[in-house]
């Protein structure tokens, strides 16, 4: 746009300096014997010529300063320019590079999808498995002291059966340490009342292996005594009442031993 404006302003001038020396060339006032004779110039017209010329050289330096200006903007075009050009070759380089990234990217979120799916696919059969143990594996029983005393209290009205229903589920719940012999001796009790005399042997030979310090230890002894009389194993009857008197035993507890050995024996 400056190099334009420049160009019109010595076309304008070159025009103008052309039209005015034809006019003088055919300004018909001129007497033609003038022509060629020379008259020197008087102080005013030479101090307008100054003023002209002062007036032309302000306009030469206005267009040498446009110029000038015009080639430094040009330089840092060309600047710009040669920039422009190194950039766009890194600016590739970075979009491929980019779009490396991407595709490994993408590729990563596919290999991520594929995986997932296999975790879903195993977590399904890890579900059904779980499903197949839950159904399969039952879970353990709870000890409740309210079912351990209503089964003493079934076993006080006579209800041995329900008695003995309780006592077996109290035994398998895990029961207190201190509450296993009671357990172990009302199951047996409860078998030998219902008659059911195979039923006994195991639940007391556990209290008096077990729990030697036991207060049912001794009368578990007179139990299984008094089993294998009825099944008529009189000699097991009697073992079993001397292996019981082998242990300090209260009075009254050696007297029913010894009692109940003198019946066995007639």
């Amino acid at each position: 746009m400056i190099k334009k404006y420049i160009s019109t302003v010595f076309v304008l001038l070159f025009f103008g300096c052309s039209i005015s020396s034809q006019s003088q060339s055919i300004d018909s006032d001129i007497n033609p014997a003038d022509r060629h004779s020379w008259v020197p110039a008087d102080e005013d017209e030479l101090e307008q010529r100054r003023i002209l010329q002062a007036e032309f050289d302000e306009i030469e330096k206005k267009i040498e300063t446009l110029f000038l200006k015009t080639e430094v903007l040009d330089s840092n075009e060309m600047d710009i320019r040669g920039g422009i050009k190194k950039v766009i070759p890194d600016i590739a380089s970075m979009d491929t590079t980019i779009s490396g990234m991407i595709s490994e990217e993408n590729s990563r979120a596919d290999t991520l999808g594929k995986q997932l799916e296999d975790l879903r696919l195993t977590n399904k059969t890890f579900d059904g498995e779980v499903e197949t143990l839950t159904q399969t594996i039952k879970p353990d029983l709870i000890f409740s002291p309210e079912e351990y005393i209503d089964a003493f209290i079934y076993y006080k009205k006579g209800h041995y059966t329900k008695s003995a229903n309780l006592f077996k589920k109290a035994l398998a719940s895990n029961p207190p340490y201190e509450l296993t012999d009671n357990i172990l001796f009302g199951l047996g009790m409860s078998q030998y009342r219902l008659g059911n005399i195979s039923m006994v042997s195991k639940p007391l030979s556990r209290l008096i292996s077990k729990y030697p310090d036991s207060e049912k230890w001794y009368m578990s002894h007179l139990i299984l005594a008094l089993t294998h009389h009825k099944k008529r194993e009189k000699s097991q009857a009697l073992h079993v009442l001397e292996k019981g008197l082998q242990k300090d035993s209260p009075y009254f507890i050696r007297s029913m031993f010894m009692n109940l050995a003198q019946l066995i024996q007639r």
